[in-house]
């Protein structure tokens, strides 16, 4: 029975990553949802869906860095808000029931996949690079090129904004929705930059929160097996996933975020109310 749970595990967590390194989320939704049904308390499920991200979000952060999907410039501070994020998220799930918390942060996930929605619809695709450094791309031939935001100004949003997600994933195990609609709505780059981003950034989040979350439990209660089969299903699938991102028209990428989010949250709150 014992081994039966973890191929089903696996097979949950290829599942989980080929959808959030195609997409940019659904990891710790995906995850997060089956650990629940199989009976675990919710600090000890984001502990085990984190330390399963610790191996899939570097496999995937590399998958992405290698097709070229990630930009450094968005990925440091994302990754320091969202250090301090993680810990405070993972010590606030230790101390208080997340349930309330969780409808509250449905409810804004559904308004920010709108918001995607709304900006897919009205789609234009932009670069924020400078012509030499972009080399002709679709963007500048259409005259939809601008400079680089003010550097400091971009540093303070993907800072505030990687704190924001990491704090939501130490409550839920749930990163990418925060961050990747986040990133699309602050940065109007490429899809895939967002994404490919943002799976680098989770691992390091990842580790805050295992961290933290793990200092305050008991190590006899926490499934390590669990995460382990999570991790490999995950790492079987990382650079699949990498590809397929890239390959995807960024106009229906976007589209697709948008509609996972929306559509994962509203199925999120109706469980909750039951």
């Amino acid at each position: 029975m014992e081994f039966i749970q973890y191929i089903v595990t696996g097979f949950v967590g290829g599942l989980a990553q080929i959808v959030d390194g195609t997409i940019g989320m659904g990891f710790g939704l995906i995850t997060s949802s089956s650990m629940m049904a199989l009976g675990f308390a919710p600090a000890v499920a984001v502990a085990t869906i984190n330390v399963a991200k610790i191996i899939t979000g570097l496999a995937s952060g590399l998958s992405h860095w290698r097709f070229g999907n990630v930009r450094r410039d968005w990925l440091v501070p994302l990754i320091l808000g969202g250090l301090a994020g993680g810990v405070l998220g993972g010590l606030l799930l230790t101390s208080i029931q997340p349930g309330n918390a969780r409808t509250w942060v449905a409810i804004l996930l559904i308004l920010m996949g709108g918001l995607v929605i709304w900006r897919t619809i009205h789609w234009k695709v932009y670069c924020t690079l400078k012509e030499k450094e972009c080399r002709g791309c679709p963007a500048h031939t259409n005259g939809n090129a601008f400079p680089p935001n003010n550097k400091n100004h971009m540093i303070l949003k993907l800072g505030g904004l990687g704190f924001l997600a990491a704090f939501v994933n130490g409550l839920s195990g749930a990163y990418g929705p925060m961050a990747t609609t986040g990133v699309l709505l602050l940065e109007k780059g490429e899809p895939r930059h967002a994404i490919g981003t943002v799976n680098m950034a989770e691992f390091f989040v990842a580790v805050g929160v295992s961290v933290t979350i793990i200092a305050k439990l008991s190590l006899s209660q926490f499934p390590f097996g669990l995460a382990l089969s999570l991790a490999v299903g995950g790492i079987l699938i990382a650079p699949i996933a990498a590809y397929i991102c890239r390959i995807i028209t960024p106009r229906i990428l976007a589209f697709m975020v948008g509609i996972s989010l929306t559509g994962m949250n509203i199925i999120a709150i109706v469980l909750l109310m039951r």
